[in-house]
């Protein structure tokens, strides 16, 4: 910490470009190991956000293992990604109050030290904000630091140093008074989240709902109701898992199949398809949802009016539109409710979804059901609706359904399951679906279903494309220069650090100018799985040219989704 003292203290009263020097590229030369320092068993050091904003830092603090493994009780397992968020759920409140300290609103705000922690999301999903690294076995907690300036130019290096003091003390001091049971909850808790998902696997299993969890919301918020009644299953429908820690979990599982949801106004059927969907998280203890789980890749499809959709095959839902537009490579700009919602199903199946959720409220009548009476009223409709395709995607493409149904009885006719929603009850009524299964065979030849695209890049006489303005209006729409895609029916998205993420990867798609050399999907999964951010292969954070932003994992069919909405990109089926 001396060391560093003397180093920015030298800068004390400068331009700010001196603080160029500070910037640790992360590479093993004599001159860059100067750039790391210690402090209380810490390691930090500094990477710069661009040459124009010099004194917009990245700070990175290095947290030996030794911090945790104290209280390491599952030694034998990858406990990693608990322990990571652990860490960013215990320092956020403590470095937040402190920011709010040297918060300085009556003068210019670059004259006190501003600097922010990546806020906890309540999901065990890798985060950008803190990372453990596997070959300094130190978890590396990852800053915005801004270094006050005099003037809007000179560096404040007394104000400096005492942040970055008081910023490690902070977290030394949370560090060393660790609630060893806690810390074992939430390891013990992610181990569970696992060991699950892989039952569910073996088992044929796409969501699992734990007794006792807590699946409403409050206000509008992601934190639980306190008020609300825990979930009871079915007994027909309950299992016991036994976990690798010992623990037994009873809960009610979904089997692979068609399953449907029914019941009356209020009566928890939305909630609970709600819980399902976001079930592709590990939520943290206290969440109500920790065992809450569902097949990883689910997603939940609805009409999308206005959307655009960009050489789509229909045919498997379309028997013609109207003006005579070609059904095989449709395009629009503006699609209606059916023909988004047509589309959004199309473009799932390609994006190898496992497990499609669909609540009728948000669907598009027309495409979703029509009854006896009006077949035969109307003969020649040019919808095929869902219903006549929906055994077709299980059997032929293994794809689940879990359908929310409160008006119409269409579905019961193809449902393996069939859940009633009582006052937040589940009640298993399956045996009344049986009463419907031969009274609605589809008569519709097999669909040809299509699975691959292509990005086909932007032409330019460029050596590389770039974009001036990557931005996210209102967290419900991502913008770069003239490319827009509005993803507000991506509701899995739930935090604005998932949605730099989406940015992020939208960005590295479009500017690549050999984007139609490889299937699209491909390419998504290995964006996806290989970034955070502006993070490289060693898990070491480089500086970016995006700022100081923090990133949340998201997956690939979530990115995919996105870059189908993408206004002006070009998309092309292989």
């Amino acid at each position: 910490m001396n060391r560093f003292k003397r180093i920015i203290m030298s800068c004390h009263g400068k331009n700010k470009t001196f603080l160029h020097w500070l910037y640790n590229t992360h590479s093993d030369n004599d001159d860059e190991s100067e750039k790391v320092f210690r402090h209380n068993d810490l390691e930090f050091s500094f990477c710069g956000t661009g040459y124009r904003n010099v004194e917009k830092l990245i700070m990175s603090i290095g947290i030996p293992k030794s911090f945790l493994e104290f209280f390491l009780e599952f030694e034998s397992r990858d406990v990693v990604a608990a322990n990571e968020n652990y860490i960013l759920n215990c320092l956020y409140p403590v470095l937040s109050e402190l920011q709010e300290e040297y918060r300085n609103d009556k003068k210019d705000s670059r004259e006190k030290a501003a600097f922010s922690i990546q806020i906890p999301d309540g999901c065990m999903d890798k985060k950008s904000g803190c990372i453990y690294n596997r070959e300094t076995c130190m978890y590396v907690l990852r800053m915005n630091f801004n270094v006050p300036l005099v003037n809007g130019t000179s560096v404040n290096a007394k104000a400096a140093f005492a942040a970055v003091r008081d910023i490690l003390n902070h977290i030394s001091d949370v560090l060393g008074n660790i609630d060893g049971k806690e810390l074992f909850l939430w390891q013990k808790t992610y181990i569970n989240q696992k060991c699950i998902r892989r039952y569910m696997m073996e088992h044929d299993i796409c969501a699992f709902i734990a007794d006792g969890s807590i699946l409403p919301r409050n206000n509008g918020t992601e934190a639980p109701m306190i008020t609300a009644k825990p979930f009871e299953s079915p007994e027909s429908m309950r299992i016991s898992i036994t976990t690798d820690t010992g623990e037994t979990i009873s809960g009610m599982a979904i089997n692979k199949g068609i399953t449907v949801i029914t019941g009356g106004g209020y009566s928890g059927k939305s909630t609970l398809l709600n819980a399902i969907e976001l079930g592709i998280y590990d939520h943290i203890p206290g969440d109500g949802r920790e065992y809450v789980l569902s097949d990883i890749s689910a997603l939940k499809t609805n009409a999308e009016d206005g959307r655009p959709v960009e050489d789509i095959d229909l045919t498997p839902f379309f028997r013609r539109l109207s003006g005579g537009i070609p059904l095989e490579h449709f395009c629009t700009g503006h699609a209606s409710g059916s023909v988004s919602q047509a589309a959004n199903i199309v473009e799932a199946i390609c994006g190898e979804v496992k497990l499609l959720l669909i609540d009728e409220d948000k669907s598009a009548t027309n495409f979703m059901i029509r009854d006896k009476v009006m077949r035969k009223i109307v003969p020649d409709e040019p919808i095929i609706p869902f219903t006549d395709r929906i055994e077709e995607i299980k059997k032929d493409l293994g794809i689940s359904v879990i359908l929310v149904i409160g008006g119409s009885s269409e579905y019961l006719a193809h449902a393996d399951s069939l859940i009633l929603m009582k006052d937040f009850t589940p009640y298993d009524i399956t045996d009344y679906a049986n009463e419907f299964k031969d009274s609605q065979i589809s008569e519709q030849k097999k669909a040809v279903w299509k699975y691959s695209r292509k990005l086909i890049p932007r032409a330019t006489s460029q050596a590389f494309l770039y974009f001036r303005s990557v931005i996210t209006e209102n967290e419900k729409k991502i913008v770069l220069d003239d490319y827009s895609s509005d993803i507000t029916d991506l509701t899995a998205l739930t935090t604005a650090d998932r949605l730099n993420m989406l940015m992020n990867v939208m960005e590295k798609l479009l500017t690549d100018k050999e984007a139609d050399s490889e299937e699209l999907l491909q390419r998504i999964i290995r964006l996806t799985d290989h970034t955070i951010g502006h993070e490289d292969e060693s898990d070491v954070f480089s500086s970016g040219e995006r700022e100081q932003r923090f990133y949340t994992q998201i997956r690939p069919v979530d990115a995919w989704c996105c870059i189908n909405r993408m206004r002006g990109a070009m998309l092309a089926q292989i």
